[in-house]
């Protein structure tokens, strides 16, 4: 496959327009066009949809972008190995992350990424699935637990869930998980009884609760909590700033959810690019403790 063909598909995407593209990559107009339909031959799909007034990525052309991106930058990974030593990082990054991981620390994670590495560009997809990372061209994903035995893993930290409320919502706070069926309990998930496991480092309990309200999604849970809805067993993450300026309150504070580990999982030894350690150099600084694993 031609890689002028598919860096030139790429900037026709980038920039909107083949004209734009051929005057980005200093090449004919004529070329570009050519070029991209020997590419749509070539696979026996149409990448692009033209009208007078745009153009439209197809659905297999939104696929053979995201793949083309990582072959270009692998190949610009490669010129590096062989002596381009500017000092900067290139390439498209695709990344996959669960939905509250992302909202709460990869924003200014992302903003941090771009101040220091202005060439490469990042794509981060927030869902609660577990993507196949080759299938669907993502580079690296953030699981809660490990990857498969094929993949390679980084632990970043381990998340508990601690349960909280708002200041003055109880006049008695439990004294131990057993008493919970007693007070208003705020659910996370479908259905309005669960099952939580708890742990103090020392003992296990399993505690049946009714909670009267559930939510499918820990944003609205956190928002219910915090205007007063009761209690709720809620990421510790999510909540740490909010316990220390007083807006919530930790209840049986030596108790949490069974620890589950937040980690960084890539396809292989081979898929370890420049763009994607210097992903991992950025995460590292978040997480410090990963750094060591």
């Amino acid at each position: 496959m031609d890689l002028n063909a598919l860096r030139e598909f790429s900037a026709v995407i980038e920039q909107g327009s083949f004209a734009a593209a051929a005057r980005k990559l200093n090449t004919p107009k004529s070329t570009v066009s050519k070029r991209i339909q020997d590419l749509e031959r070539d696979l026996g799909v149409r990448l692009i949809e033209r009208t007078t007034r745009r153009l439209r990525l197809t659905a297999e052309g939104a696929l053979v972008l995201a793949r083309a991106e990582r072959i270009l930058a692998d190949a610009e990974d490669i010129s590096r190995s062989l002596g381009d030593t500017d000092g900067m990082v290139r390439g498209h990054l695709r990344i996959a992350a669960p939905l509250l991981f992302g909202q709460t620390f990869l924003g200014p994670l992302a903003a941090e990424c771009r101040r220091r590495h202005p060439e490469m560009t990042l794509e981060i997809v927030l869902t609660d699935g577990q993507p196949d990372l080759d299938e669907e061209g993502f580079d690296a994903a953030i699981r809660l637990g490990g990857g498969t035995g094929a993949e390679v893993s980084r632990p970043l930290f381990q998340s508990t869930r601690i349960l909280v409320g708002a200041p003055g919502v109880l006049q008695q706070p439990p004294a131990s998980p057993r008493q919970l069926a007693d007070y208003p309990i705020a659910l996370y998930g479908i259905g309005l009884i669960q099952t939580w496991h708890l742990t103090d480092g020392q003992e296990d309990l399993i505690v049946r609760v009714a909670g009267g309200m559930s939510f499918s999604s820990y944003p609205c849970l956190y928002s219910a909590v915090i205007s007063g809805a009761g209690l709720a067993l809620l990421p510790e993450y999510l909540v740490a700033d909010d316990i220390a300026s007083g807006r919530l309150v930790r209840h049986l504070p030596q108790w949490s959810s069974l620890p589950v580990e937040v980690s960084l999982v890539y396809p292989g030894a081979r898929s370890l690019t420049y763009r994607l350690r210097a992903f991992i150099d950025l995460l590292q600084e978040l997480f410090p403790a990963s750094a060591a694993a």
